[in-house]
């Protein structure tokens, strides 16, 4: 019992020691990673493309030496008025792998934009929509239409090339699509008892001589100063002396005398 304790421990270190011998010399750091880095460039460069990887925005193409995990990756490539390219990748460990694309245009890009307020503009007698507007056009002449309340409409057409960035600006001036302005407000009266409590508006009553009933109350005055004068300028009868007098009279007023 007393020589069974020492040797157990011997026996433990021992194999501890040769333990020890077998892991000596092996590198037991946590290895990193590989790398795998990955590049996206276009054969014909242009301005405004990005590129997106497992949609996320990568930046603009030149990219260079994106760092990616090894597998497979959503690779994008898009810009207005273009096809939009869009494939799986690979990437492969501790490699560098470039991918080049050539991005093909299918429109032009129309920007329009107009200093009137609420203006809108409809594209080919489509329905108008409110400005600012961008849109994709196919290549060729479009009519454009800018149009708001209270203004004159203004046309234009334009000449849309592939892959082109245009612009349109429109000033829209005041003319006939303006809302005529309806007064509500009564006509004002010919009212004379009006007229007096309010001297003020003398100025706007109709005139004297326009007035129907002054031109009647002339004609009135007129016509009884004919019949006057018809009355005066008259000839008197003479009387009979015989039958006033009894025979000839000695003298008559206002008669001659017989």
């Amino acid at each position: 019992m007393g020589l069974s304790r020492p040797l157990g421990l011997l026996l433990i270190v021992a194999g501890i020691s040769a333990h020890a011998q077998v892991f000596e010399g092996l590198d037991l750091t946590p290895k990193k990673k590989p790398k795998t880095r990955v590049s996206v460039t276009l054969t014909v460069p242009v301005p405004g493309a990005q590129v997106f990887i497992d949609g996320e925005a990568a930046g603009e193409p030149p990219l260079a030496e994106k760092v990616v995990k090894p597998g497979e990756h959503t690779l994008k490539v898009e810009r207005p008025g273009y096809r939009t390219i869009e494939e799986t990748i690979t990437a492969v460990a501790s490699k560098k792998t470039d991918f080049s694309y050539t991005l093909v245009a299918v429109g032009a890009v129309v920007t329009i934009d107009s200093s009137t307020e609420g203006a809108t503009c409809s594209i080919d007698g489509a329905e108008p929509e409110s400005l600012p507007l961008t849109k994709v056009l196919s290549e060729g002449k479009h009519a454009l239409v800018v149009a708001a309340d209270g203004f004159k409409s203004e046309e234009r057409t334009i000449d849309a090339v592939l892959g082109a960035d245009l612009e349109a600006s429109f000033t829209l001036v005041v003319g006939e699509d303006r809302p005529a302005q309806v007064n509500l407000e009564p006509p004002e009266r010919d009212n004379d008892l009006e007229l007096e409590l309010d001297p003020s508006k003398k100025e706007k009553s109709t005139p004297l001589y326009a007035r129907w009933y002054v031109w009647a109350g002339v004609g009135a005055v007129v016509a009884g100063a004919v019949v006057t004068a018809l009355v005066v300028t008259a000839p008197k009868p003479t009387p009979d002396p015989s039958i006033v007098c009894g025979g000839p009279c000695d003298a008559t007023v206002g008669w001659p005398l017989r």
